[in-house]
């Protein structure tokens, strides 16, 4: 259970709150402490009649001190074991930025050589570079095969981001294949959902929302056509810009077995299959959108995309930040060791008490 004690110091927490139920036995303890020193002749703690009868000399005045460091050891462990834990509070900002949906292609023909090591790590660096140049732009993951999914919904943590684009290989996706068409239609869906929400009227995202798909563009399946997805695309005021991976001249496919390269595939006929980037149709959606196209082998292209980006128009966007919190329990667990040694320390020395 977690203890906030916002009331009494701001930024700070237990974690553990109920460990706090351990100074309920502290009562139980001085009373038979007190019950102890009055075998003694005396009292351990400086309460009640020891004030009247004061001791003389400065080594039983100090009698009561190893009791005294006790006490705060057991204090200072109940604490300790209540995890408390400081953090900072939650910030809303107010930031400006465009929308921008990610759409990797992660198909078989991404295993292509033609661009090394192939195409899709390829790819993967030209979205992690890109990543590095976004500052308050909210941006998402869609990956693709034959079928299209959201890996990561629009957000501004690029950490996570940069994460789960590292992680994305060639098989993620179950069904193989290439829907351009539906990857486009899936990355429309998730902007247009969150701008429902943030923004409800369609002027305003005219200029902030953009598409940037990356893939070879040999669109081979899907339920929609990209020709329609881009239509779509035109409709809601999204621009889609495209970065093609390959050549035109194409590469031959790899072929693995239990993750080693085997040789490459063959068409029924023995032939080996060869995939080839689909420029034209690529350069078709950049143009019907309003984006811009170039081969993912120039990385000045790639700041020239963003270039164009970053001179859109910036909508206003509201960011939370989390809360986090860091431990601070090792500063009563400090105490409760330095004040045992000490008691350890009086009571084998200075303050021994004779048998």
């Amino acid at each position: 259970m977690i203890l906030d004690l916002a009331a009494l110091a701001p930024g700070w927490r237990l974690a553990n709150a109920p460990a706090l139920a351990l100074l309920a036995l502290l009562p139980l303890w001085l009373w038979r402490l007190r019950a102890a020193g009055r075998q003694r002749g005396g009292l351990a703690l400086p309460m009640g009649a020891w004030f009247d009868d004061l001791p003389r000399s400065p080594r039983q005045r100090l009698a009561w001190l190893p009791d005294a460091l006790r006490l705060l050891v057991l204090v200072a462990l109940a604490l300790a074991l209540a995890r408390p834990q400081v953090g900072r509070q939650t910030e809303r900002l107010t930031q400006h930025g465009v929308d921008i949906m990610l759409a990797l292609d992660l198909s078989g023909s991404m295993m292509a050589e033609d661009i090394r090591p192939n195409r899709c790590e390829a790819a993967k660096a030209c979205l992690l570079r890109f990543l590095d140049r976004l500052q308050s732009d909210r941006a998402g993951l869609v990956v693709f095969a034959g079928r299209s999914f959201t890996q990561c919904p629009l957000t501004t943590d690029y950490g996570v981001l940069a994460t789960m684009v590292a992680q994305c290989r060639v098989g993620l996706v179950a069904v193989d294949g290439t829907a351009i068409g539906d990857a486009l239609g899936t990355s429309l869906y998730r902007l247009k959902t969150k701008a429902e929400r943030a923004r409800p009227t369609p002027e305003s995202d005219a200029r902030s929302r953009v598409v940037v798909l990356l893939t070879d563009g040999e669109n081979n399946t899907g339920e929609l056509e990209p020709s329609d997805a881009a239509a779509l695309a035109t409709a809601e005021g999204v621009r889609v810009h495209c970065i093609g991976l390959g050549t035109p001249e194409g590469a031959y496919l790899p072929e693995y077995w239990e993750g080693q390269r085997s040789g490459w595939l063959t068409d029924r006929y023995g032939r080996r299959m060869v995939s080839r980037l689909d420029e034209a149709g690529l350069q078709a959606i950049a143009a019907r959108t309003g984006g811009v196209y170039f081969r993912a082998t120039d990385a000045e292209s790639l700041d020239r995309v963003y270039q164009r980006i970053a001179k859109m128009e910036k909508h206003t966007i509201e960011v939370r930040k989390q809360t986090r919190w860091e431990e601070r329990f090792t500063l009563p667990l400090t105490i409760a060791l330095v004040a045992l040694l000490l008691e350890l320390l009086l009571r084998a020395t200075w303050l021994r008490v004779e048998q």
